[in-house]
């Protein structure tokens, strides 16, 4: 059965070969998250509306993607992707990229990045109770009493440091949004990292972590560069409760979460690379 790992490397092999199609797909990828962070920030309408309406965006995203593609991608390559999208195994996240009864394939090669990055700001900019629905959400599975209590404990279970990982990130995305030089910067860089991680798993080789972690670090050298660049976009934002959430997360009992919230410092960008982090290695 074809994994989302195979789809994604099979992508990497035709952007890496085409600058055209690697410009296409991130301005893709921009106007995608934009495009889905407009629709979490629309006050006229109910969360269970905005998920519904979400299935569809992402459809007509990922299909406005494939028309631009076309005439850069073959034939042949086309009907690999396809192929290899259609035998995926189900998962709600990725549905609009195979086929059965009910749905079709949408998009074309790069797709799957695409959709993933998409589903990296699925409530990145949620309102500022982000952090409390989130706990309330996992109340029931929280073992450590914060969710329940609000009381502190040493370490948070996994439920609840997923919670507060959510609404660093969420915190992070929304202050993004008023730094559009920084944001484009780090959604490169971001992305960069994302292809390189991916790649590494879907080869599957004995070293793959010892990539993982030089890339890792490679990142968070090149948002310490981007952040001194952008400086003055920075220094009009109000990183306190960004800083509050990161400490918070820096009691997470999964090691790499805490880890990375402990090197965030003043870094935009760090958030999103602990949950990048996390994906891989947990």
């Amino acid at each position: 059965m074809t994994s989302l790992q195979d789809l994604i490397a099979q992508e990497e092999s035709l952007l890496a070969g085409s600058p055209q199609l690697r410009r296409l797909h991130a301005d893709a990828v921009r106007r995608a998250r934009a495009a889905v962070i407009a629709l979490q920030e629309d006050s006229s309408i109910d969360v269970d509306e905005v998920e519904a309406r979400l299935g569809p965006l992402c459809a007509e995203l990922l299909d406005d993607y494939a028309s631009g593609a076309a005439a850069l991608i073959s034939e042949q390559e086309t009907r690999a992707w396809h192929d290899l999208a259609s035998a995926l195994p189900s998962d709600s996240r990725f549905d609009l990229l195979r086929t059965n009864d009910l749905i079709r394939v949408h998009g074309a090669p790069g797709a799957a990045r695409l959709l993933a990055a998409v589903e990296s700001v699925r409530g990145g900019a949620a309102p500022s109770d982000s952090l409390d629905r989130g706990l309330a959400a996992v109340a029931r599975r929280c073992v450590c009493g914060y969710a329940k209590t609000r009381i502190m404990p040493k370490h948070l279970c996994q439920p609840c440091a997923s919670a507060v990982g959510a609404a660093w990130v969420a915190e992070e995305q929304r202050l993004l949004q008023r730094a559009t030089g920084l944001r484009d910067e780090t959604e490169r860089i971001l992305d960069e990292a994302t292809s390189a991680i991916a790649a590494a798993r879907a080869i599957g080789t004995d070293d793959a972590y010892s990539t993982e972690e030089a890339v890792l670090s490679t990142t968070r050298r090149a948002l310490t560069r981007a952040n001194r660049r952008h400086r003055d976009e920075v220094s009009r934002l109000d990183l306190s409760r960004w800083r509050e959430l990161g400490d918070l997360v820096k009691r997470a009992s999964m090691p790499t979460m805490a880890a990375e919230a402990r090197r965030a410092r003043r870094r935009l960008g760090m958030a999103q690379l602990s949950r990048l982090a996390l994906r891989g290695r947990g």
